[in-house]
């Protein structure tokens, strides 16, 4: 008997260790099956979630809700203001992803333009650190103003011209355009209009500060002007063949604009002059992008075309010279990731990664979450339709 149970006892242990690999095989699978469950379960909580973030070198540095609908986000310093479709306002702490007040910014149907912070008042301390500072938010009929603290509402401006684009602060005043064509400097240190420049039809592209002394704009009339900041006076006009919708761009001393005339143009930032423009089959309603390679290039997205890229200072190419072309690529530039220029397309909820140098898709991932996308430097921020906000930084 104990010779036939030292047999059994063997061929025991030889099951035993014949079965080994396959039971460390399947707690290696349910390791790595527990891992995946649960990357799956971070990805679905955060609108812009760690695999994806990994993939393009950033981590999530926070995400906080508002529990609203969102329809703009604006960066300001050290702040994020997040404005629900019912005009609530969050302010939100950038560093950490606090929020610290809410409160409501407009009357719940006004368009609002813009968040903007005011200048600090009898006092050597940054914005922020004053009992009475300001923030301004420019809606339809006036701007209402806030104490950056507390949120409470503590003035309103009436405006006596209603704003069509987004607001610009320059120094004491805030600058948009208007539907009635023009240019308007609002000083709100005082709370009124300073100034008004007219321009040919409406303008519904928001204005641009150039340089350190110059603000563009231009109307769907086809008036492009270029002022000067700090008297609002005319520096250069131009009239184009048609008018421009799409928000102006500058850099490399050119400014540039994308016209329903079908050119895309690039004056000279200084006298005006036209440096080149470039023709297209199709109205252009897309912004361009000026980046700093190669001696600059400039996108542009073409509807007949793509998207093109052009040399901002070409010699002797008064129609432009074509670097390349991908077709297909639909989206607006949002800023640069790890070099490459981000694109994103807001109707496929898809962001790509562009090589300007080499004019190749280096990456498309689709955040199916996000339904806006923009960002501060090299921030991302990430805003889902159910009112998430997520920061991403760099990793490093």
């Amino acid at each position: 008997m104990s010779a036939v149970r030292h047999h059994v006892r063997n061929l025991a242990l030889v099951a035993l260790v014949a079965a080994a690999p396959s039971v460390m095989a399947a707690s290696a699978d349910d390791r790595d099956d527990a891992l995946a469950a649960r990357k799956a379960v971070l990805d679905q909580k955060y609108a812009f979630g760690p695999s994806a973030a990994a993939a393009i070198d950033y981590r999530i540095a926070w995400q906080t809700s508002t529990g609203d609908p969102t329809k703009r986000v604006d960066v300001v310093d050290e702040d994020v203001y997040v404005l629900s479709e019912r005009n609530r306002l969050t302010r939100i702490d950038r560093g950490s992803g606090a929020q610290v007040w809410t409160t409501i910014a407009a009357d719940p149907l006004d368009a609002v333009w813009g968040v903007t912070q005011g200048l600090p008042r009898a006092s050597d301390q940054p914005f922020g650190q004053n009992d009475d500072d300001r923030i301004y938010v420019t809606s339809d009929p006036g701007v209402f103003v806030l104490d950056h603290k507390t949120g409470a509402v503590v003035g309103r401006q009436d405006l006596e011209r209603i704003p069509s684009t987004d607001v610009v602060r320059r120094g004491s005043y805030l600058i948009f355009g208007s539907r009635m064509g023009q240019v308007v400097w609002h000083q709100f240190t005082v709370g009124q209009a300073w100034r008004a420049n007219q321009l040919k039809g409406p303008i519904v592209s928001t204005p641009i500060l150039v340089g350190s002394n110059g603000v563009a704009a231009a109307s769907e009339g086809g008036t492009f002007l270029m002022l000067d900041a700090k008297s609002a006076g005319r520096i250069w006009g131009e009239r184009l063949f048609d008018g421009v919708t799409a928000p102006l761009a500058a850099g490399g001393g050119k400014v540039f604009a994308a016209s329903k005339d079908q050119y895309l143009w690039a004056f000279n930032a200084r006298n005006g002059d036209t440096a080149w423009r470039y023709f297209t089959e199709s109205p252009l309603t897309e912004p361009p992008t000026y980046v700093d390679i190669d001696g600059g290039r400039v996108l542009q997205w073409v509807p007949s075309e793509g998207l093109v890229c052009l040399e901002a200072n070409p010699v002797n190419a008064v129609e432009g010279r074509k670097v390349w072309t991908l077709p297909g690529i639909t989206g607006r530039c949002v800023g640069r990731i790890n070099g490459n220029v981000a694109i994103w397309d807001a109707q496929a909820k898809t962001l790509r990664l562009v090589d300007v140098a080499q004019g190749a898709v280096t990456r498309t991932m689709p955040l199916p979450q996000v339904e806006r996308l923009s960002m501060d430097g090299e921030t991302i921020f990430a805003i889902a339709g159910d009112g998430r906000v997520v920061r991403l930084d760099p990793i490093g």
